[in-house]
Order: structure tokens, then sequence, then C-alpha cells
């Protein structure tokens, strides 16, 4: 009996990189350095999954949604939607693509033009595209309303009428009005209040089981991902340094660093007492990166010049499990896995 054909991944990033030029020495100066925002990052979404992308403030995570949109024109490395390279691809050819990848933004009250009312903003997508006319249009507004659970006389109000978490259900509509299969999700429910939270969350679980959707889940808070990821990704100045399903990550860390983010994460019993591994120091500037370990450089690691000039590319260190070979943050039995030898 044949057996069936791989899936072809939604998407393929390998070894993005952005850029960007800033300006060095105060106002007057000609010269410029460049901030490394996202150094080498690879990964892939396969069809009706969700990867988590998370890591502090300033790593690189917002700035892969966009480079995914093409909303920045990435410095290196190459994109892959849907088995067609939009690394470069010109815009006039993206429009059409575009619709098989959009994004929900982090602040839904920031993300909707308050000067129109729910039915335009939902439409928009559609008109610029080209897609339908009037009553069709409408028609799929109304259904986008009842599937995100709002009434279908909102699409008559404007956006400062609705509370946070229903302004963030009009942006997933306005999201998905196109049909898309991939959505980026850029802090979707951070500014929300923890009792909404959950309830968008469960909306997105819901919509992703009946669309068949694929996300791109970007977070810094582990508790989030976890409930939502079926595979999650760390990250840390502009680089993955480990990546594996939802449940190794959180049960079996091997990245100093992802152990640190995980011991952070709230338990909700005030009788319960851990110990967070806190960190010292500050996370290295992404404009003069460290040539060797930037974790190693961050916490003053005695392995560190051994780390100068090294390749952290992450491997595999077990099936579906992958590790930055950093000696700096890994156990001395995972090196020797990985076939690294510090002395």
């Amino acid at each position: 009996m044949a057996t069936a054909e791989k899936q072809q991944n939604i998407l393929e990033v390998n070894k993005l990189r952005m850029h960007f030029p800033v300006g060095k020495g105060g106002f007057f100066s000609k010269g410029t350095s460049v901030l490394k925002a996202v150094d080498g990052v690879s990964f892939s979404i396969a069809p009706g999954e969700t990867l988590g992308l998370v890591g502090e403030s300033g790593c690189g995570k917002s700035t892969i949604g966009r480079c995914i949109m093409r909303l920045y024109k990435p410095t290196g490395g190459q994109l892959r939607l849907l088995g067609k390279d939009i690394t470069y691809m010109a815009q006039w050819r993206l429009r059409k693509l575009r619709r098989q990848v959009q994004m929900v933004f982090q602040d839904p009250a920031d993300s909707l033009n308050p000067r129109m009312d729910v039915r335009h903003l939902i439409a928009e997508p559609m008109i610029v595209a080209g897609v339908g006319n009037r009553r069709s249009r409408a028609a799929r507004v109304e259904s986008l309303l009842d599937l995100v659970g709002l009434p279908s006389t909102a699409a008559d109000k404007f956006p400062h009428e609705f509370s946070g978490g229903q302004r963030q259900r009009i942006g997933i509509a306005r999201a998905l009005v196109l049909g898309p299969q991939l959505l980026i999700l850029d802090e979707p429910v951070s500014a929300l209040d923890v009792s909404v939270q959950s309830q968008v969350l469960n909306l997105l679980l819901d919509l992703q089981k009946h669309l068949k959707l694929s996300y791109l889940f970007i977070s810094h808070d582990l508790s989030v991902v976890r409930h939502i990821s079926d595979r999650v990704a760390v990250m840390y100045l502009g680089k993955i340094v480990e990546m594996a399903d939802a449940d190794t990550i959180y049960t079996a860390p091997r990245h100093a660093y992802t152990r640190a983010l995980i011991s952070a994460i709230p338990v909700a019993d005030p009788t319960c007492r851990r110990r967070h591994a806190a960190l010292p120091g500050d996370v290295p500037s992404p404009i003069d990166p460290p040539s060797g370990s930037a974790f190693g450089r961050r916490v003053n690691h005695p392995y560190y010049e051994a780390t100068l000039g090294m390749d952290f590319t992450p491997r595999e260190i077990e099936p579906g499990h992958w590790v930055a070979p950093d000696p700096c943050a890994l156990a001395l039995e995972d090196l020797s896995k990985l076939g690294i030898d510090i002395y």
C-alpha cells in the first residue's frame, strides 16, 4: 500500500536575518552601525499547527512576524509561503499571496480605525482585494461576526463602543475575512484583562479546529503559550536557542535560558513556594552583540572565552528537540550528546 505523501508546510523560514542600520555617535555623526534584530532564525509551520514563539521583549519575535508579512524586507535568509519564495518578491506579486497569511495585532484599540464602523472595518480587506460585491461582502461580515461570538448588530457600531476583548474579536474577524491559511498572532491577548484572555484563546482554538488554520503565536507569556501551542520556539537576542513540542519544553528544557523563563511562570497557589532561577546582568545590545555566547556574556560564565566564534545554530539533541550548542547554557551530558568537547 502506498503511503500518503507528507503535507507541504504552510510556512518555512530558513536562516532569516533582519538587520536595521542605526545612527552611531549622535545626531550629527555620519557613521552607522547595525542592529541585529533577527539573526539566522529557522523554523517551519505545518498545516493546522500552532508554533509558539517566546522570549523577552526586544528579542526579535515581532520582527519575525513583520518579515513574514513582508512589512519588512529581510536582510537575508529565505521565506517560503505555501511553497513559494516570498523573501524578495515584488509587492504587486505579493498582493494575491497575502490573502493566505494575515496578522492579529497586540492592541485592538490601535489596530482598528476609530472612524470606521465594524461593517466597513471587516469588509475593507475584501474591497482592497476586489473580492465580491456589496451584498456578498455584507453577508460575509455577518457570518464572521457570528463566528467570533458577536451579534449582527455590532456591524453598525464603532470600535470605541466595545470592550477590549470585543475589539480583539473584531480584529480576528477582519483577519479571517479573506480566508487565510496562516494567522500571525502578535501578543493577541497581552493587552486584555486576565478574565478575557481565556475567552479569546478558546475562540482561537475553536476557529483553528473549524477553519483548519495554522498559527504563529508570538508572546512573552509562557503560561499562555503552553495553553495554545503544539510546538514552542524560545528566542534570545535574535536567535532561537531551543525548540521542541510544548510538553517537552515545559517539562524537560535543556537550555538554561529556557529553564529560567519557565521558573518565572507565576503559580496560582499562594502556599506554593518555588525557587525562581533569576538571571543576573542584562541582555547584551543587539547593536554590538558578543562574538561568543550571548547568554554566557550575560551571566559571566567561566566558559565564555571558549565560545568565541562558535556556531550556535540549533542542533537536534533528540527527535524533534532542537537546542543551541552553547557550553554556557547546557549540561555537560547534553554537550556530549551534541559532540562538543569544551576541554
